[in-house]
């Protein structure tokens, strides 16, 4: 039991003390709560990471996978099935975390071959180069080949071949968050 301010300038302090407490403990409240929510949205995002994944579209087997950023780059090796030429797309991860086809490079015109793609067109080392292209996919979906399908890359590095998948299998190279 708290004893009672009897006179007028006692009870004036007791009300200003307690006013002034109150204050302190919501300033503390205040900033206990920001530094909860702070953490709670660090944890969060520090967590969520985006993952290339190579997967058989129907039965949802994972062959391959990789986290990645944008800026990294994907590249798809393969042979053309009318002309029998090799076909190479380039791809960046964009920063909603997409496919963007940036270069398209082929032995040669044909069947199915596109003539105007992108803004620059040039020849190098045997291959017809179109850049600047700038088309978005969200997935790339493919019926794998142990011939047709040459080799993937992930920022250079081979990450899966035709042989290494299921043969006529309905691939995806899809990007998902977890």
């Amino acid at each position: 039991m708290t004893k009672e301010p009897t006179s007028k300038k006692q009870r004036k302090y007791f009300e200003a003390s307690s006013v002034d407490a109150l204050r302190a403990r919501m300033r503390l409240f205040i900033i206990i709560i920001g530094i909860l929510l702070f953490c709670i949205y660090f944890l969060v995002n520090r967590s969520q990471k985006h993952w290339l994944i190579i997967m058989d579209e129907a039965s949802q087997e994972k062959y391959y996978q990789v986290e990645v950023q944008p800026g990294d780059e994907v590249e798809f090796y393969w042979i053309h099935s009318v002309e029998h030429i090799s076909w190479i797309e380039l791809f960046t991860i964009d920063d909603s975390y997409e496919f963007l086809l940036q270069e398209i490079r082929f032995e040669g015109f044909g069947a199915g071959i596109p003539h105007d793609r992108g803004k620059e067109v040039k020849v190098e080392d045997g291959y017809i180069i179109m850049t600047d292209i700038e088309e978005k996919y969200p997935a790339y979906d493919w019926i794998n080949s142990h011939t047709a399908t040459e080799k993937i890359t992930f920022n250079g590095e081979k990450i899966a071949s035709g042989k290494d998948l299921p043969h006529h299998g309905y691939m995806k190279m899809v990007i998902q968050e977890r």
